[in-house]
């Protein structure tokens, strides 16, 4: 519902290691044989690319009223590259449609970049940091709101906080974390596995195709307390042989991820 940045960044470096070696003799004869020296180029390794689904989590610290879970996707190239990607902040039908445009740059296993966007007829932008992670798979960071932290009252229809920071992290597509854990839907519910120690779950829409060219590709998110399933409103168009993206992520009490997991569905 909001967007902030807290900055969590993985770096890799690679050393270059040289030898050498010496002797004596009664005459030393000159030498045309060409020193050899390390190439201080030496390419980084790289992450993989292609379209990571997330979330970014207000941080509880900075903004306990309402630390938010909200929708974080980015479509990566394989190489060292600019990248594009969004954030959503709507949850409620009486909001407007807020989205973050992403807009960053991977160098190595390296992510960093700035976002962008009206939430609720206000702009806020900001920075964000990370880095992939191979153990997890996945790509994890902070980012930051340079507006720092806000209180809208828009009522009848919604009172929150906006964060000055939070966390954010990303699974390629069809990824669960734990291995167990699975999301399915059928036709508009969206089911997913009973997490021990679950407090609110992260459901959301997502359009494959809008997420790896431009604009947003969110079409619906919602975050519930609980449970292990939601139906998806009929006022979402949803069009018949079309491949979505259904992702969930449940976090615990202290807002800490504890499972998720994305699958792709035909309608």
């Amino acid at each position: 519902m909001k967007a902030t940045t807290l900055i969590y960044i993985l770096t890799c470096s690679i050393a270059l290691l040289s030898g050498c070696g010496g002797g004596t003799s009664p005459v030393v004869e000159p030498t045309t044989t060409p020193v050899t020296t390390p190439t201080p180029n030496t390419p980084m390794v790289q992450s993989p690319g292609g379209l990571y689904v997330g979330y970014y989590q207000e941080d509880p610290l900075t903004n306990p009223e309402d630390p938010t879970f909200g929708a974080f996707s980015l479509n990566l190239p394989t190489n060292d590259s600019t990248f594009q990607g969004s954030m959503f902040f709507t949850y409620i039908g009486c909001q407007t449609s807020n989205v973050g445009a992403v807009a960053g740059t991977k160098s190595g296993i390296n992510l960093s970049g700035t976002w962008s966007g009206t939430l609720d007829g206000l702009l806020q932008s900001g920075t964000f940091t990370g880095g992939y992670n191979s153990n997890a798979s996945s790509y994890s960071g902070t980012y930051v709101n340079s507006g720092g932290k806000q209180f809208r009252d828009l009522r009848p229809c919604i009172q929150y906080y906006i964060a000055p920071n939070g966390t954010w992290e990303m699974f390629a597509v069809s990824t669960n974390t734990p291995a167990t854990f699975r999301t399915s839907v059928a036709s508009r519910n969206v089911a997913w596995t009973s997490v021990a120690g679950a407090a609110y779950t992260l459901v959301y829409l997502l359009d494959p195709v809008i997420a790896q060219t431009s604009g947003n590709p969110v079409l619906w998110q919602t975050v519930v307390p609980n449970g292990v399933a939601v139906t998806v409103p009929n006022t979402i168009a949803l069009q018949a042989g079309k491949e979505y993206v259904a992702v969930v992520g449940i976090s615990d009490s202290a807002f800490k991820r504890i499972a998720f997991g994305s699958s792709r569905f035909t309608q």
